[in-house]
């Protein structure tokens, strides 16, 4: 069973369901998961390595004081060996543009932060062995923290903002792990069903196909 570790920190407890309603009792149905409250108890759990995927709910690892620099290097090396990292919850809300030098000096990436807007989005194909998207609404509207110079090979849902393209969900494979971004500062059904696919615990009752869709 995938171990999840939640990161909650900022006086935030993902265990009361303040963010989406029905991922906690999914996860809790689905994997083993254990919410941290302080940075302490995140660090004693990621340096035995026990979790499979790390939830990042607020933007504390962004942070420059040491214990937050601490805590990102840990979850950074820990992705690299095969952990799945995803930014989600209130990160986008309220992070900072430290994220763009996070991105390259800790994962590798050339991602940036690029618009906080709302705009029509829909989603592209991946993969299919980097995400399933059988569980994933085609297209929504949602108000989000977009990012801007992500592959289309890495960007999960796109939307459109002048003559560039932005992305509203980004994932991509980080050594021998993935690191997952859900840009939304709202927290409905859509990032819900994203991130249940992003930990890999999407399950086939999540499926939005109808039995013609999967047969064409």
């Amino acid at each position: 069973m995938p171990n999840v570790l939640v990161l909650s920190f900022e006086g935030f407890s993902f265990s009361s369901r303040q963010l989406y309603q029905q991922l906690l009792p999914k996860l809790l149905s689905r994997a083993s998961v254990h919410e941290s409250l302080t940075i302490q108890d995140a660090l004693n759990y990621i340096l035995t390595g026990w979790p499979t995927v790390i939830l990042v709910t607020d933007p504390v690892i962004t942070s420059e004081d040491e214990d937050s620099q601490r805590l990102l290097l840990a979850v950074a090396d820990l992705t690299k060996h095969g952990c799945t990292t995803i930014l989600m919850g209130f990160f986008a809300a309220v992070v900072t543009d430290r994220l763009n030098v996070i991105f390259k000096e800790y994962f590798d990436l050339r991602w940036r932060v690029a618009e906080y807007t709302s705009q029509d989005t829909s989603l592209l194909t991946p993969d299919e062995n980097l995400i399933r998207t059988s569980s994933l609404v085609p297209s929504f509207y949602p108000k989000a923290l977009f990012l801007g110079r992500v592959p289309a090979a890495q960007t999960i849902y796109v939307g459109s903002s002048g003559n560039s393209m932005t992305a509203y969900a980004a994932y991509a494979r980080v050594g021998l792990g993935k690191l997952g971004y859900v840009g939304d500062v709202n927290f409905g059904e859509e990032p819900e069903r994203l991130i249940l696919a992003m930990c890999h615990l999407d399950r086939p009752e999540d499926s939005l196909q109808t039995t013609e869709d999967m047969e064409s």
